[in-house]
């Protein structure tokens, strides 16, 4: 029988024992304590998956069973064996942030309110921290053996706490959070005002730069400068603009300059109570400004419900600039108008 020479074996050897991890796989590292939580960056995870829908977006989860070991190059970067060691196993947890569909921007997510993802095991609770980055991420927690398949996720996002009690439930798919959020996407609509109405049907009375607009959300469970709406009520959001009108008398004994005062606006819809006003943008100023229009963002708290009609009203009262030009023009010396209608 042919023999290779020993030198020649070698490195045939010591290759075979490089490709079969004979290397320091840090199992003489030691053992993760319960609880300890090791990242894994950019890992893909095998097991059951699940999503929660948040105001910030949209997060896929992925969640395997329990395990006796971990990546390896991820447990040695934390200093810890790969092991899970006796009554000990490692949860690893996947998630990948997406979308919300719809108008998501009308709810008005803070930048600095980060989700917390925890992991319960047993009845205990392990967080594993914020979701703040963006792409694929991963990690592995450390739970009692004792636990078996008794594993769930919560998320928590300003207050309130999405909970799926059983992340190997088969028949479960996303979390316990509002409806709303998974059923009905959120969206806004556009209406006018009409102008026409001022006139009050005097042809020589002219009004005009009283135009206004609104977007009307549909009804939200979140709205940042709010938070969560309470149990069985929802929010919804018009942001409406009114301009500055002006009028002036053009009859037969001629034209007749005109100081408008315009009032605040009042929104309502039936069944709500006055809405609380909030500015455009952050600084500015809310209601009337002060060039006579108005604008701000009102914010109603009504019944769970998609139908909402909103209601305007707004007194306008004009003197003239010259009262003994109004006389001598057989002007009126005051024009009140309301303007009012739905949208």
């Amino acid at each position: 029988m042919n023999r290779l020479p020993l030198l020649a074996l070698l490195p045939l050897v010591l290759a075979l024992g490089a490709c079969t991890g004979d290397a320091d796989d840090g199992d003489d590292l030691p053992r993760a304590d319960v609880g300890d939580v090791i990242q894994q960056p950019g890992g893909r995870v095998e097991g059951r998956h699940t999503f929660v829908v948040l105001p910030s977006g949209r997060y896929d989860f992925t969640v395997s069973t329990p395990r006796e070991r971990t990546d390896t190059f991820a447990a040695k970067d934390a200093g810890v064996s790969a092991e899970a060691g006796e009554d000990r196993r490692f949860v690893e947890v996947e998630w990948e942030r997406g979308v919300v569909a719809g108008d998501a921007f009308v709810m008005q997510a803070p930048e600095d309110v980060s989700p917390m993802l925890t992991v319960t095991a047993g009845g205990e609770r392990y967080p594993l921290g914020a979701l703040d980055e963006e792409g694929v991420y991963a990690a592995a927690v450390v739970v009692p053996e004792e636990a078996g398949d008794d594993i769930g996720l919560e998320v928590e996002y300003d207050g309130l706490t999405q909970v799926i009690r059983d992340a190997y439930d088969s028949a479960v798919t996303r979390a316990d959070g509002p409806e709303e959020l998974y059923f009905e996407s959120p969206g806004q609509r556009w209406a006018a005002c009409p102008e026409t109405s001022l006139s009050g049907g005097d042809p020589a009375v002219d009004f005009f730069g009283a135009d206004c607009r609104a977007n009307i959300t549909s009804p939200l469970p979140y709205f940042g400068p709010k938070g969560w709406a309470p149990e069985g009520r929802a929010w919804v959001v018009v942001r409406f603009d009114a301009g500055s009108p002006r009028t002036g008398y053009d009859g037969p004994g001629g034209y007749v300059d005109y100081s408008v005062r315009p009032s605040e606006v009042r929104l309502s819809i039936e069944g709500a109570e006055a809405p609380e006003l909030f500015p455009y943008e952050e600084g500015e100023p809310v209601g009337q400004q002060d060039d006579g229009s108005w604008e701000a963002l009102a914010v109603f708290s009504v019944p769970k419900t998609r139908d909402v009609t909103v209601r305007f009203r707004r007194v306008v009262v004009a003197t003239p600039e010259d009262p003994s030009d109004a006389a001598a023009a057989g002007a009126p010396q005051q024009i009140r108008r309301v303007h009012a209608g739905s949208l």
